[in-house]
């Protein structure tokens, strides 16, 4: 019993020596030898610059930049432009501000947080001027400040148009 037991402690610090290796099958030692091989680097072929055409290594990528010649050209298209017109924008935001429209106070276009922050972001691109109004009258909420703004908008396109203004 003792040289068993001798046995089984040399076994044990051999593999605690070898790194406390897997006691799983030998099929396993053979997984882990080609877990433990570096991986095959690929090479990267430097592009060729003088040509019109770009190959970027996958079809769909090369198909898209090779559409138009001239990508900075092709991003300041005007037909790239989807930013809308600012009155159309607001349009339906001031027929709800109206006071015939018959629209309660909490279901405008106004209380919504999204069209705030998406109306605040086309006044900020588009018309820098009615910033100065929000700043000209701090102690309102932004909502009754952006009604404001809509209003100004509405009074304005209606002088643009030729209607009748109160």
């Amino acid at each position: 019993a003792g040289v068993s037991t001798q046995s089984t402690g040399e076994k044990w610090s051999m593999w605690k020596n070898d790194g406390c290796p897997s006691l799983t099958k030998a099929s396993d030692k053979a997984k882990q030898q080609q877990q433990q091989q570096k991986p095959v680097r690929r090479t990267v072929r430097p592009m060729d610059l003088s040509s019109d055409k770009f190959d970027l290594g996958n079809s769909t990528l090369t198909d898209l930049w090779n559409i138009c010649p001239d990508n900075l050209a092709a991003c300041q298209d005007s037909n790239r432009n989807f930013t809308p017109d600012t009155y159309k924008f607001f349009e339906e935001c001031i027929e709800q501000l109206e006071p015939d429209s018959g629209v309660e106070k909490q279901y405008y276009l106004t209380n919504d947080t999204a069209f705030v922050w998406r109306s605040l972001r086309l006044l900020a691109q588009q018309s820098i001027p009615y910033f100065q109004h929000i700043q000209n009258t701090k102690n309102l909420t932004l909502t009754d400040n952006l009604q404001n703004i809509v209003g100004i908008i509405g009074k304005e396109h209606k002088k643009e148009s030729g209607m009748e203004c109160n």
